[in-house]
């Protein structure tokens, strides 16, 4: 008997002490969230997960002083809705002087995202729909260049320059990417093209043809076997993330089905496009953030994926909160209304959470969630939530931590400071930026 109580203590006094080596490494994990509000170990657990947090990053020389700038193109027009700006079925651009073409006549019937008519699932790629390609052609003007992009095509402004050797390795490994990621191998291989303008006005007149994308300032979009962006005035990596972003929502269609919810959609494109991606073993690093960071004398400003990481987790703290149900129960109009930019870094943030958040298994349960979708089930949220499991608000606090930890440490790898608490009151996206645009 005191051989058992023995080794019952020996066994408890190991459990206890890999525990605390645990939470030495994860200060701010929610069980010790918890136990700060214990009576008596309150105390006691707020000091150790102080003691243990990192310290914060010195800030770089460069930018002594000065505050985080995050700069944003991703803003709808002043008091223009999502769709105000042509009517449905409706097409409209303006043609460079001297362009040719003829005018595309409707936009084509597909269902808004996440409200497909039948159920989702893989279908084989689609070439650009002619209309929205005679448009496309006709705003470039006859010096357009074409040229083979991996296995897309690309349609260029003449005043366009690529790195057409790196996009066609980026572009030719985006299907395994994909499948890597997901579980989820796409169908055939693809047929849609590439449509690259050199400067903005251009891409705008373009847009404005789509319905549910006029009046919002997108970096590019993908609609009917058409990806569409602009290179000018913009750093490389917000060029290329928006290029794979859009990309991505083919493959995902080939892979997974169309018209799928938009938290799920846009959160998968970006979890690709903010991959960083090496040419020398053309690779893309799964879960990996780009880093697009200028330095200036008084200011620093990031974009892309740190950029969208501070937003999500400044969103934390902005009231009303959006917890991961109502997220995930958003509709396009929603998504994309008041708030988008939040809504976009949100969808990434949790679909990286899932795939490498706090708990090894999410991922393991996400991917069947996606191959159930691809089989034909719903594609609602709630089931992706009953799968995981877990008590009401214990995955939001879960999320919320993980959050947290993953901007101090991305942070902190690109050499920046903590980024300052937004005064109270200010909107969550006022300063967010997101190189990520709504696609149909």
């Amino acid at each position: 008997m005191r051989t058992l109580i023995a080794r019952s203590a020996l066994l408890l006094a190991l459990l206890a002490a890999g525990g605390l080596a645990w939470l030495t490494g994860h200060p701010d994990s929610p069980w010790l969230d918890r136990a700060v509000r214990w009576p008596l170990v309150g105390g006691w657990a707020e000091r150790f997960r102080e003691l243990y947090r990192p310290p914060p990053p010195p800030a770089r020389p460069a930018a002594e002083g000065g505050e985080i700038e995050i700069v944003t193109i991703w803003r709808r027009e002043p008091g223009v809705s999502p769709g105000a700006g042509a009517a449905a079925g409706e097409w409209r651009f303006e043609r460079r002087p001297g362009s040719s073409g003829d005018l595309p006549a409707a936009a084509d019937g597909e269902p808004p995202l996440g409200r497909a008519v039948v159920p989702p699932g893989p279908l084989p790629a689609r070439a650009a729909d002619p209309g929205r390609l005679r448009a496309a052609e006709a705003l470039l003007g006859a010096a357009a260049w074409r040229s083979a992009l991996g296995p897309y095509e690309l349609l260029a402004d003449a005043r366009a320059e690529p790195p057409r050797e790196r996009w066609s390795a980026l572009t030719a490994a985006l299907d395994a990417a994909f499948a890597e990621r997901t579980g989820r191998a796409p169908i055939g291989a693809p047929a849609e093209t590439v449509v690259l303008f050199a400067d903005e006005a251009g891409y705008r007149a373009l847009q404005a043809a789509e319905a549910r994308l006029a009046g919002l300032a997108t970096g590019g979009h993908a609609s009917a076997g058409l990806a569409a962006l602009w290179g000018s005035g913009r750093t490389p990596d917000e060029v290329e993330s928006t290029l794979v972003h859009e990309l991505a929502h083919f493959v995902a269609r080939r892979a997974i089905g169309p018209a799928l919810p938009p938290w799920l959609d846009e959160g998968l494109a970006e979890d690709l496009g903010q991959a960083p991606f090496d040419a020398e073993s053309g690779r893309f690093e799964l879960g990996g953030w780009r880093v697009d960071v200028e330095r200036f004398s008084d200011r620093v400003q990031i974009r892309g994926a740190l950029a969208a990481l501070d937003s999500a987790a400044r969103a934390l703290d902005a009231e009303p909160r959006v917890t991961i149900s109502d997220l995930l129960a958003l509709e396009w109009e929603d998504f994309v209304g008041a708030g988008a930019p939040v809504r976009y870094a949100q969808a990434l943030a949790w679909v990286r959470f899932l795939f490498d958040g706090d708990d090894p298994q999410s991922a393991a349960r996400f991917r069947e969630f996606l191959a159930e979708i691809a089989g034909g089930e719903s594609a609602d949220g709630n089931r992706l939530l009953a799968r995981l499991g877990g008590e009401p608000g214990e995955l939001d606090a879960r999320f919320a931590a993980w959050l947290r930890a993953e901007r101090a440490g991305r942070f902190a790898a690109a050499g920046l400071a903590p980024p300052r608490r937004q005064p109270s009151g200010a909107p969550s996206d006022s300063s967010s930026r997101q190189d990520s645009p709504p696609s149909p």
